[in-house]
């Protein structure tokens, strides 16, 4: 299962995780700048000190604690071991501490200064803190609790920080989720009322270009169904006429008959009002918005796969056409009206581009597979491609509005296209939707 992430856990653990490295960043400046700024202090006194004791050779001077040595080998003999050449720069202090990590209080702390006085003598400023020589007290654990006191404050500090920044997305993203469910609680009639407040300016102009967008896809889509509608009741007219006007001319050439070409021009005649009056039921089904003819009934799939080979029989005429049926006599709940449409759609696009080959239409439950395979080298009149370049052609329309009926409906469609031969699948019992 694929863990989609989360903008609002994304946003609330980088907050805190630049919030954490901006504490730590400035926790650990300061710490620095505190000891800088002791340290600056301490070498300004042993400065001092030194420039106001007097010292002979041989006999340091030790004041408030620091020691003062005209000569290097006068100091102690702890700074001479930790500090193993003396000093070069003058006022520069020199510091070693022993610490058993950097989260540690330093243990023992050596501290020399080499100082030049007024008169250009040399003097050699040495302090050392040694554990054992601090004393005891009632408060002589405290430094080292020190570190535990400022981790614990840190963590406190985290978790405010954490617990007002979850007040504040609360805040912020309750509006949004509002404006997530308002817009999935949208339809054909709600789309029209007036979006609510969402609190903040942003969001009231996203619900209002989401209001705007959706009320120009739903006149777009009444605006086609409209169209389709008016089209195909307009359109039935001039069919019927057409086709009526081909039995009167079939009857009249029973009494008269007619010659070759004028036979062969009634015959296509008849074909092409066939399959307008087809294609003019199927745009009129899909223009429906409600559900009419929906109820499923039980079907006899391989009895009414011989039925539509029969009616479209006329499509084979004159061609070298074998034609296979095979199937059983289950029957199948379903719409008959969509299910006649899809699978007369299907057939007619096989006999329609099949000049020399066979057909074969096999259907096993719910599940029909129609093949068409042409035997010629002659591409043109095949079915290839998909069926947006079949229309392109002047071929496969009906194909088109079956794939919309089949999508409408949940039905698996899978095709399969190779050279000189073209497989089509629907299961109606199979709800898988459009390969």
């Amino acid at each position: 299962m694929k863990i989609r992430p989360s903008l609002r856990l994304y946003f609330f653990i980088s907050v805190v995780l630049l919030g954490s490295a901006m504490a730590i960043g400035f926790s650990l400046l300061s710490v620095n700048y505190f000891i800088n700024g002791l340290d600056k202090g301490l070498n300004g006194v042993m400065i001092d000190i030194a420039k106001t004791t007097e010292v002979e050779d041989g006999h340091p001077v030790n004041v408030i604690g620091f020691n003062v040595a005209k000569r290097w080998q006068d100091t102690p003999d702890v700074i001479q071991q930790r500090f193993l050449t003396p000093p070069q720069e003058a006022n520069q202090l020199q510091k070693l501490k022993d610490q058993s990590s950097i989260f540690s209080i330093p243990e023992n702390l050596y501290f020399v200064v080499l100082v030049y006085t007024d008169e250009g003598e040399k003097r050699f400023v040495s302090k050392n803190i040694l554990e054992k020589n601090r004393i005891e007290h009632p408060d002589a654990k405290a430094p080292k609790n020190r570190l535990y006191w400022a981790l614990f404050t840190a963590l406190a500090a985290i978790i405010i920080f954490s617990f007002a920044l979850v007040m504040i997305m609360q805040k912020i993203a309750k509006p949004i989720e509002s404006l997530k469910n308002w817009a999935k609680s949208l339809n054909q009639d709600s789309v029209q009322h007036s979006p609510p407040d969402f609190s903040y300016n942003e969001l009231n102009v996203l619900a209002s270009l989401v209001q705007s967008s959706l009320i120009s896809a739903h006149q777009s889509l009444e605006r086609e169904q409209s169209f389709l509608s008016y089209a195909s009741h307009e359109l039935r007219t001039p069919i019927s006429v057409i086709r009526s006007n081909v039995d009167l001319l079939q009857r009249l050439g029973e009494k008269s008959p007619l010659s070759d070409k004028q036979q062969l021009t009634v015959q296509r005649i008849q074909r092409a009002g066939l399959t307008m009056s087809d294609l003019t039921e199927t745009l009129l089904w899909l223009s429906r918005d409600d559900e009419h003819d929906m109820a499923p009934e039980p079907i006899d799939l391989h009895e009414k796969i011989n039925l539509l080979c029969d009616e479209l029989n006329y499509l084979l005429n004159d061609k070298n056409v074998d034609v296979h049926i095979e199937g059983d006599t289950s029957q199948v709940s379903l719409g008959a009206t969509a299910c006649h449409i899809v699978l007369s759609n299907l057939i007619r696009n096989a006999y329609q581009h099949t000049n020399s080959g066979e057909v074969i239409i096999k259907q096993l439950g719910s599940r029909v597979t129609i093949i068409n395979s042409n035997h010629t080298n002659d591409t043109t009149s095949s079915l290839k491609g998909s069926p947006t370049k079949q229309v392109a052609k002047g071929y496969g329309l009906g194909l088109q509005l079956s794939e919309k009926i089949i999508q409408r409906h949940g039905w698996f469609y899978e095709i399969a296209d190779e050279k000189g031969r073209y497989q089509v699948t629907v299961d109606f019992g199979d709800n898988r939707g459009v390969n």
